[in-house]
């Protein structure tokens, strides 16, 4: 009974945190997209291709998906990445939009990697909800290798995520290699075995053609997209003659294509089928390299007769963050797709050509203390695509399968609620339509993919501080506030208006959410004064939007206005969370007074108490986390006629 009540007095804990409103509805698509164009450390802002959607107090993702340095000479280790050459791909981080000037978009927290902005980085908006139910299947953009856009789903709710429909980003990672038929007079020989790890489109000679290789984080080189050596971790394409595609790798290996086999000494021969795209586990997935990738791309496999399969594209990445995740029988998944031709009479197999290699499973990520219901959750890697000829009696080669990807979950433990799968893919057969009876079911020397990882102890990645100034607007003089009986008497001046269209003053009791408080069109007037009569207790914070005639827009820097504290404190923010060695509590305080501070862990039982002297005004106080295990706790404060109960989670 005692360990019941221990996680009811938890449960009472979240209570206390967690808000009363109404869950909120999605469904289909609700992150939007940006090409990062530039990192300005000063002053902390990114310049994207565009600002449309996005606004002051916006949580967002900045991640880079691509650029990572490959050995490419003709040989074996085509596609290694050389010694650093991971460099910052996989790199991501959470942010909140400060204000916004113009396409550059000035962030809250300090910038905390490194990105490589001639590569694809994107920003992705995360929606922010009190609670939301998921009521219809959810999903994200594709990766769209053009754009450097897509391939991410990120939602976060300050309390509770309610699953009642699949999440499913499969297939929306990296594209698998395309197909390419090599009619006559692109042709195979008997004395010619292709033995190249790259090749171009148009070959150097007609018998030195390949699939194309599967996309992964490294960007393909000009004129040798094609053959059989992966590129990073995606998947070698198949060589001439008739030989498999490989799988796609993330945390697992890729599988191998598979071989031509039963020709006749003087018929085409393909021995050299796609090499398995790479492993990533080395270079992220844990707290110290706190790395993330979409699932690679398979390799296509050789194509001269018009009945080959391409490869597979890659997962996609889940992020969700709440206090609490409470699914029924629905389904997260990441997987990778299995490589398809509609114009097969089998849209799964290879009629005559080598088979695709399975797409890498992708990656989930799950920033909760609690998880509770019964949830599905998949990054598994696809399946490499059988072969078969029913026209002449020898065999084509099947694809390899895909490797698997990540489920990372905060935390010590793995969530009982969760059910888990990161099984590679398995490597293609030849079929049981095969002219050659001895062949059928035969691989060829086709491989699966390697599974993948459950793992525990996800931190998220933020910024170390708050910096949040806005970029200095010449034309305004001044925006001030201060407190008065009845609400809050603004003030604003103005050194020319003249291309000025319009005024918008915002308030918000967090500096994240804001509010319209009013909207004054722009006329001669420098000078401007308005009175907002809403009644507040604690701290509001006022800012001033000034729209522009060319349809840009510029923020202030904001007011904060207290009034009414009579109670010892009032919490602002904990931050980070999670945390790794210590959190910091931003408080504001009327007057000095002294506070009991109480730490319990998920259980509910407490593990520390101390008294904090609080001084008058704005202050920070730090908590070393360094002794506590990975894992949820609640931090509990209270002082004259207050209590305040905050969860967070401790890192590894």
């Amino acid at each position: 009974m005692k360990a019941l009540t221990n996680i009811r007095s938890f449960l009472f804990l979240l209570s206390i945190y967690s808000s009363t409103a109404s869950a909120q509805s999605i469904s289909g698509i609700v992150n939007s997209y940006y090409q990062v164009q530039a990192v300005n450390t000063l002053p902390n802002s990114l310049t994207l291709n565009s600002v449309a959607g996005l606004s002051p107090g916006t949580k967002v993702l900045m991640i880079q998906m691509k650029g990572a340095t490959i050995a490419s000479g003709n040989s074996s280790t085509f596609g290694d990445l050389s010694s650093g050459g991971i460099n910052n791909v996989g790199n991501y981080e959470f942010n909140y939009i400060c204000s916004i000037s113009g396409n550059d978009v000035i962030l809250q927290y300090q910038i905390l990697n490194s990105y490589t902005v001639s590569e694809p980085v994107q920003l992705v908006s995360v929606p922010v909800y009190s609670s939301v139910t998921v009521t219809g299947a959810l999903t994200a953009s594709p990766w769209d290798p053009l754009t450097g856009t897509g391939g991410v789903l990120a939602i976060e709710a300050t309390n509770t995520i309610t699953l009642n429909a699949p999440i499913d980003v499969s297939g929306l990672g990296f594209l698998g290699g395309v197909l390419v038929n090599y009619p006559l007079p692109y042709d195979c020989s008997w004395a010619v075995d292709v033995t190249d790890y790259f090749l171009s489109i148009p070959p150097s000679d007609k018998y030195h053609t390949g699939g194309k290789k599967g996309e992964g984080i490294a960007d393909y080189i000009l004129n040798k997209e094609y053959g059989m050596g992966k590129l990073a971790n995606g998947g070698g394409g198949g060589n001439n003659t008739n030989t498999g595609g490989a799988g796609g790798g993330n945390y697992g290996n890729g599988g191998a294509g598979g071989s031509r086999s039963n020709e006749g000494f003087f018929f085409c021969h393909g021995t050299h089928p796609g090499v398995g795209g790479l492993s990533l586990s080395p270079y992220g997935y844990t707290i110290a390299k706190n790395r993330i990738f979409l699932g690679g791309g398979g390799g296509s496999g050789h194509e001269n007769n018009g009945t080959s399969l391409p490869g597979g594209n890659g997962g996609g990445i889940v992020i969700l963050t709440a206090a609490l995740i409470n699914g029924s029988a629905i389904s997260v998944l990441a997987n990778g797709s299995a490589p398809t031709n509609p114009a097969n009479l089998d849209p799964l197999q290879a009629e005559g050509d080598g088979g695709g290699g399975g797409g890498a499973g992708g990656t989930i990520v799950i920033n909760a203390p609690l998880v509770t219901g019964t949830i599905t959750m998949q990054a598994n890697g696809a399946a490499g695509s059988n072969a078969s000829n029913n026209n002449v009696l020898d065999c084509m080669g099947p694809g390899g399968g895909g490797g698997a990807g990540v489920i990372w979950v905060a935390g010590a433990s793995f969530p009982a609620a969760i059910s888990g799968f990161v099984n590679g893919g398995t490597n293609g057969v030849i079929s049981a339509t095969c002219n050659v009876v001895a062949c059928r079911g035969s691989s060829n020397g086709a491989t699966p993919g390697t599974n993948g990882s459950k793992q525990t102890g996800y931190v998220a990645p933020i910024g170390p501080g708050i910096i949040c100034l806005p970029l200095p607007l010449s034309d305004l003089q001044y925006f001030k506030g201060r407190v008065i009986e009845d609400g809050a008497l603004l003030n604003w001046q103005m050194s020319q208006v003249s291309d000025i269209a319009s005024y918008v003053v915002e308030y918000s009791v967090d500096q994240v959410s804001y509010s319209t408080v009013t909207t004054l069109n722009a006329g001669p007037e420098k000078d401007f004064q308005y009175k907002d009569l809403r009644s507040w207790d604690g701290t509001a914070y006022y800012r001033l939007k000034l729209f522009f005639r060319d349809g840009t827009s510029a923020y202030s820097a904001i007011v904060p206005l207290t009034k009414n504290i009579e109670t010892a404190f009032q919490l602002l923010s904990l931050q980070p969370n999670p945390a790794k060695d210590k959190i910091s509590l931003n408080l504001f305080a009327k007057k000095s007074s002294p506070t009991n501070m109480v730490l319990f862990n998920f259980y509910g039982q407490r593990l520390r108490t101390w008294k904090q002297e609080i001084n008058a005004g704005f202050s920070t106080i730090y908590i070393q986390l360094a002794n506590l295990s990975a894992g949820a706790y609640m931090l509990m404060i209270e002082g004259k006629d207050s209590q305040t109960v905050k969860p967070f989670i401790k890192g590894k």
